[in-house]
C-alpha cells in the first residue's frame, strides 16, 4: 500500500482539498489485480466531471424548491443504483452516488463550496489513478493464475428492479432524513454511498455479511481513534504519514493472512481514511468536530444501513431473475 500512504502524505503536505478521498480512490484501485487502462482512467475521469457538474448546475437551481429539491435528491439516488445495476462498475456507481448525495448537501451551505467540491473529487480521482499505476509499474502484480485468466460469464441471476427497490429502500429514506436534520456532516454521506455501494454489489446482506461489515467498521473506527489522539501528542504532518504506512502494511498482511479478521482488512483502511484523514484535514465547517464526535456519527450511520439491509433481506430477500419472470401473470 504504498501508493496510499504516498498520497495521503503528498496530500497533507500540499494541502489540496479532499485529500484523504485521493488515498480512498487509490486505496481501491490498488486492491484491482492489474492496472486500470488509461483509457478506462480517462473515461472514469470525464465522467466524474461530468456527474459533478450537472449535479451542481440542478441542484443550485432547485435549492428555492425544498419538496422538488427533495425530490430530485431521491431520484438521483435511484438513477445512481440503477446504472451500477446495468453494470456500470461500483466505481462509478460510488462517484455517482457522491454527485447525488454530497453535492446537494453543501450547496444547501454554500454554492461556492459546492463547486471546490465538484473540482477536487475529480482532481483527487485523476490523482490516484496516476498514483496507482505507478505502483502497479514500479512493483508489478503478479500474473493470474490460469483459471482466474479466462474470463467469467457475466451474471445476471437476479431480479435487476427488485434489487433496485431494495438500495433504494436503504438509503433514500437515510439521505432525506439527513437533509431534513441540516446536517452538514458530509463525511457521513460519503461513507453511506461507499458502503451502500459495497452491500449493494453483494447478492445478499447476510448476517455473515453484515457481521463483517461492522466487525471490518468498528476495527476502522477504533483505530482511527487511536490515530488521532498519537497525532494530538505528536501534532506532525509526518506523524499522519507514518502512521497510515504502519495501517497499509498491517492491514495488508492481516488481508493476507488466513486471520478471522482478513476479510475485514481492506474496509478497516477505507474507514480510518475516512474518519482519521477526514479529521486532521476537514472539509466545510466541519474543522470543530473532534474525532470521537465523528466516528459516532459515522459508526451510527453504517449501523443504520446495515441493519436496514437485514431488516429488507427478511421481508424483501433478493429474488433470481428467472423467479421473477415466473412469477409474473400470464
Amino acid at each position: 500500500m504504498l501508493g496510499t500512504s504516498v498520497v495521503f502524505g503528498l496530500g497533507l503536505l500540499l494541502d489540496w482539498p479532499m485529500a484523504f478521498l485521493g488515498a480512498v480512490f487509490t486505496t481501491l484501485f490498488l486492491q484491482a489485480p492489474a492496472a486500470m487502462p488509461v483509457k478506462v482512467s480517462v473515461k472514469l475521469f470525464t465522467f466524474a466531471i461530468g456527474a459533478m457538474l450537472l449535479s451542481w448546475v440542478l441542484f443550485s437551481l432547485l435549492v428555492p424548491y425544498p419538496v422538488v429539491f427533495l425530490a430530485v435528491v431521491a431520484l438521483a439516488i435511484m438513477l445512481s443504483f440503477g446504472w451500477t445495476i446495468s453494470g456500470a462498475g461500483i466505481l462509478p456507481g460510488v462517484l455517482a452516488l457522491m454527485a447525488a448525495m454530497m453535492v446537494p448537501n453543501i450547496i444547501v451551505q454554500s454554492e461556492e463550496l459546492a463547486l471546490v467540491l465538484v473540482s477536487w473529487i475529480p482532481l483527487n480521482l485523476l490523482i490516484a489513478g496516476f498514483a496507482s499505476a505507478l505502483c502497479f509499474t514500479l512493483i508489478p502484480a503478479p500474473p493470474p493464475k490460469a483459471p482466474q485468466a479466462k474470463a467469467q460469464p457475466a451474471q445476471a441471476d437476479f431480479d435487476p428492479k427488485r434489487r433496485l427497490l431494495r438500495m433504494t429502500m436503504v438509503t433514500v429514506p437515510f439521505a432525506i432524513l439527513f437533509f431534513l436534520l441540516e446536517s452538514s456532516a458530509l463525511l457521513v454521506l460519503f461513507f453511506v454511498a461507499l458502503l451502500s455501494q459495497q452491500l449493494a454489489a453483494m447478492p445478499s446482506a447476510g448476517k455473515a455479511v453484515a457481521k463483517g461489515m461492522l466487525t471490518a467498521n468498528l476495527l476502522g473506527a477504533a483505530l482511527a481513534m487511536v490515530f488521532y489522539e498519537i497525532n494530538v501528542i505528536a501534532p506532525s504532518a509526518i506523524t499522519a504519514v507514518l502512521l497510515i504506512a504502519l495501517l497499509c502494511v498491517t492491514m495488508g498482511t492481516l488481508g493476507k493472512s488466513q486471520h478471522a479478521l482478513a476479510p475485514a482488512a481492506g474496509s478497516a483502511i477505507t474507514t480510518v481514511l475516512v474518519v482519521y484523514g477526514g479529521s486532521i484535514a476537514p472539509f466545510s465547517d466541519e474543522a470543530d468536530v473532534k474525532s470521537l464526535v465523528r466516528v459516532i456519527q459515522i459508526g451510527a450511520a453504517a449501523s443504520f444501513v446495515i441493519l436496514a439491509y437485514l431488516v429488507v433481506d427478511e421481508f424483501l430477500p433478493e429474488r433470481k431473475f428467472a423467479e421473477g419472470v415466473a412469477n409474473k401473470p400470464a
